[in-house]
């Protein structure tokens, strides 16, 4: 029957049920029961009616033949219903027990909350002075990378200019030299207008001599 499958089908579902579904459930079973006794009393009078009332009017009256067959038929729907009743029972306890689990576990799990925040805020803490310090070392290698370039280019600049520097401070100090010592003038020859005498000592005695 369409109860049986619904009793399964809540029985397999998740255990866990909210207040509203357990509300719903519940008003569910309670309806069905009450139609499936009214059912039963619907039939119980009827049968009624077929045998005892059919009796009281013929007394002496042969049983009807299918006395026996309703008298089993109205055992079988009281133990259906008895079942059903049980069962019912039994599935609002369930779904007490499950929705009262249920609370208990939201209970717990809010006051755990928490410290489970707390821990996620130091992991999360963590990580952040993870990535600083990872931020800290790229940025420091990227300056020493950069110091590195700028001194090899500087070494390469300073290399080039080398030569260049050596000339210069090549001609500077031929050009110091030049000005503390400069070039001599070669001697004057000797021209005709200015006459040059010469004495001997021959000359000089005649002229001694002769005064």
């Amino acid at each position: 029957m369409s109860f049986y499958w619904r009793v399964e089908q809540a029985s397999s579902s998740d255990p866990v049920l909210s207040k509203k579904q357990f509300k719903k459930e519940e008003e569910k079973l309670t309806t069905e029961v009450q139609l499936i006794t009214q059912k039963r009393n619907e039939q119980r009078d009827h049968l009624i009616s077929l045998t005892e009332g059919s009796m009281n009017k013929r007394p002496f009256q042969r049983l009807n033949p299918h006395y026996e067959q309703l008298k089993l038929k109205e055992k079988e729907v009281l133990s259906f219903l008895h079942n059903l009743e049980v069962e019912n029972i039994e599935a609002r306890e369930n779904i007490q027990e499950n929705l009262h689990s249920w609370l208990m576990m939201e209970k717990n799990l809010i006051k755990k909350m928490p410290v489970l925040l707390k821990q996620e805020s130091k992991e999360v803490q963590i990580d952040w002075a993870l990535i600083q310090k990872c931020l800290v070392a790229m940025n420091l290698n990227g300056k020493e990378e950069q110091e590195q370039t700028s001194n090899l280019e500087t070494q390469q600049l300073q290399d080039s200019e080398t030569p260049a520097r050596a000339e210069i401070s090549t001609a500077q100090k031929e050009s110091l030299l030049q000005n503390e010592f400069p070039p001599q003038e070669p001697p004057a020859e000797l021209h005709p207008q200015h006459p040059q005498f010469f004495f001997d000592e021959s000359s000089s005695t005649q002229f001694i001599s002769s005064v």
